[in-house]
């Protein structure tokens, strides 16, 4: 009986990478449900002080934590299924899904571009008009992208990425969420 190979930092690293994406996609998908019941409460309460923290919290989410991970998608996952595909098919799947989840970023910021003004003014307490039909389409946007990346993109990217290629994957996303420190002059 030969005993288990040791886990290296590696193997946790490639564990990791995916898991990152899709946890970004729950915490997102569930933000976005609250602001789903913020055009109502707003209708019946006015500016009140649930409606600016939900909408500051909205403002925050998108701007800190949507358009973020859209980045870290496009510039560390993408490329690495790219270079992850083999040729033919799986290179021309792995091609028509990422054109497909860009165009959908730029749809998603889009319509949110729509309702920001909004959310921003509401978030400093200031009245404002939150269109409650472009903040359905915004959120089952979400849904659906989050929902259709989950079914077919992570999985596609667990089985061509090798755990070398998910290690590298996973040791760039902790690095782009590491903190810069500002040195000084000495």
């Amino acid at each position: 009986m030969t005993a288990p190979a040791a886990r290296s930092i590696a193997d946790d690293l490639a564990d990791e990478a995916l898991a990152t994406f899709a946890r970004s996609h729950a915490k997102i998908v569930e933000a976005m449900t609250r602001l789903r019941a913020l055009p109502a409460h707003l209708a019946v309460h006015g500016v009140d002080g649930t409606v600016r923290a939900q909408a500051a919290a909205a403002h925050r989410l998108f701007n800190d934590a949507v358009l973020a991970h859209h980045d870290e998608e496009e510039r560390e996952l993408f490329p690495a299924l790219r270079h992850g595909a083999g040729a033919g098919d799986e290179a021309g799947l792995v091609g028509a899904l990422v054109s497909r989840l860009e165009r959908e970023h730029r749809e998603l910021e889009g319509m949110w571009d729509a309702i920001e003004p909004a959310l921003r003014r509401l978030g400093r307490g200031k009245l404002a008009t939150l269109d409650a039909a472009a903040v359905e389409r915004l959120v089952d946007a979400y849904a659906e992208h989050a929902r259709f990346e989950e079914a077919s993109v992570l999985p596609l990217a667990q089985r061509i990425l090798g755990s070398g290629d998910r290690a590298a994957l996973g040791l760039a996303l902790a690095m782009r969420r590491q903190p810069m420190p500002a040195y000084g002059y000495i």
